[in-house]
């Protein structure tokens, strides 16, 4: 009687501490919040940036990008990330300039205080495409 207790006893504290432990953490979550960067084009041009990453209540990596060109010319706009995500410190996003007809794909690294990568404008929905330009970007916590 005394073993069979115990068994449940284990079997009890086992069940609680698994429905009270935290959860993990979703790849991304560290990097959360808000961040200023710098773009770079390979034609020259050149502009500033800023990132704000989240988590939808669906547990989706989201959020938007609001984007200056270098000199203005009235190239400045914001907008929604399509996709976001990270595996590990390696982050992949898209989304849409205001044309409505292209697409820019960002790729790099981060890391805790800040990340860099590549980034390429093609042709919206044809990721084959060659791309129309393509350039670098640096990033950081403010």
């Amino acid at each position: 009687m005394r073993i069979q207790f115990n068994a449940w006893l284990l079997l009890a504290s086992i069940c609680l501490w698994s429905a009270v432990a935290p959860a993990r953490a979703a790849d991304g979550d560290q990097y959360l919040g808000t961040w200023s960067g710098t773009w770079a084009g390979a034609d020259g041009s050149s502009g500033h940036f800023q990132l704000n990453l989240e988590r939808g209540g669906d547990g989706k990596l989201t959020g938007s990008i609001a984007v200056a060109q270098d000199g203005g010319g009235g190239s400045d706009y914001t907008s929604k990330l399509k996709n976001a995500a990270f595996a590990g410190d390696k982050f992949t996003a898209a989304y849409e300039p205001p044309d409505g007809q292209s697409e820019i794909n960002m790729k790099g690294n981060f890391g805790s205080k800040g990340g860099d990568g590549e980034w390429s404008l093609g042709a919206k929905n044809q990721p084959s495409s060659p791309a129309f330009a393509s350039g670098t970007w640096k990033i950081a916590k403010p």
